[in-house]
């Protein structure tokens, strides 16, 4: 009975912790694009502007999938995008156009990522806590990301709440998120190792229903079969990679030497910040959250599995030019990040958001940004 009123009152402080937040910031968000499109590149406006400077990099590539498939009329390249998101994509286009479909489902991921945050966090901490790391997810670097037609607010919603679910001991509802989440992006084949041991921290041994932790699989699984089926072979997505993007996986101290080496070797510039400093300091971020992971009382054990074996796959990455986005997918760095701005009086915080404005920028007038 305790337990149930404790949820009861969690749920209530989420639409004042997690969805009103959220919203405010989309507004924000919206409108601070459109003013920096106006101000710095008129001619960028299109016949949209609102959502139209929102379609930019992947967003027509997730489009491409969602209305053809990874077959012909599209490039066999696009099957380095997981089929999560295109699928919710492509559902949501029959009642919308496919940029509306796409940002109303970002925006409604990016709202239960940020209630799912809320409550895992309200399990062990503050209701404070719980809200200093919402605002932490909102006002990330690479939180524009949320607003875009892209993958990492569903992949990131369907990741928070695999976990929220496996605290709860519901481990049938943590695998069938968890392999959404591995449906949406490769990333989420990582909640397997975090859950088993979660799984492992409250039974002390292997029941039936650590069948359900495997289930996450799947999502991977059914990625492969996709590969099998359009192009006959299930690891072609590696040559696409490799071939296309020019992306392979080295040693992590070779990709680190190289990133090292292009920070140290480009004079200060768009490209140098973007393509070298920036990948650098989300590397440096994510360590910084698995060490906190790994010390804080108000962590958990599967948290720092997470991250480090998130940490070691993009370090592994020849080119890790995508890294500041692929971070928004791993949650335990905004319960990092909410713990240092209390600690800083609100100074990360403010530091974010003023390079959540400089990123937003650079997206939505057209340069790169992640």
């Amino acid at each position: 009975m305790i337990r149930r009123q404790q949820s009861h009152v969690v749920s209530r402080e989420a639409w004042a912790d997690a969805i009103l937040p959220t919203l405010w910031m989309r507004i924000v968000v919206l409108a601070f694009a459109v003013l920096a499109v106006v101000v710095l590149r008129p001619d960028a406006m299109g016949a949209s502007p609102i959502l139209g400077i929102w379609d930019r990099w992947d967003a027509p590539h997730f489009f491409e999938v969602a209305a053809h498939g990874y077959g012909p009329p599209s490039d066999p390249a696009r099957i380095v995008l997981f089929p999560g998101y295109p699928l919710a994509v492509a559902i949501g286009s029959l009642v919308a156009p496919p940029l509306v479909a796409g940002m109303v489902i970002s925006l409604l991921a990016t709202m239960g990522a940020a209630v799912g945050l809320h409550r895992l966090v309200r399990l062990d901490d503050s209701r404070p806590a719980g809200r200093a790391a919402v605002v932490a997810m909102l006002v990330f670097p690479t939180a524009f990301a949320f607003v875009a037609p892209y993958s990492e607010a569903l992949f990131l919603a369907f990741a928070v709440w695999s976990y929220v679910q496996a605290r709860r001991g519901d481990w049938r509802g943590a695998g069938i998120l968890g392999a959404l989440a591995a449906a949406t992006r490769l990333q989420g084949v990582f909640l397997l190792p975090a859950l088993a041991l979660e799984y492992w921290l409250q039974r002390r041994r292997i029941g039936l229903d650590f069948g359900w932790v495997l289930v996450i699989a799947s999502g991977l699984a059914a990625y492969l079969a996709i590969n099998v089926v359009w192009f006959g072979d299930p690891m072609y997505f590696v040559g696409v990679q490799r071939s296309t993007f020019q992306v392979v996986n080295v040693m992590p101290w070779q990709a680190l030497q190289a990133l090292w080496s292009g920070l140290t070797t480009y004079p200060p510039s768009e490209f140098w910040a973007t393509v070298y400093l920036a990948p650098a300091v989300a590397l440096l971020t994510l360590a910084g959250a698995t060490v906190w992971s790994v010390a804080s009382p108000r962590s958990r054990p599967g948290y720092a599995v997470y991250t480090a074996v998130s940490l070691l796959s993009f370090a592994s990455l020849s080119w890790p030019i995508s890294v500041p986005r692929y971070v928004l997918g791993v949650f335990p760095v905004f319960l990092a990040a909410g713990a240092a701005s209390r600690r800083t009086s609100g100074l990360v915080v403010v530091a974010s958001t003023l390079l959540l404005g400089l990123c937003t920028t650079l997206f939505v007038i057209g340069h790169w940004a992640f």
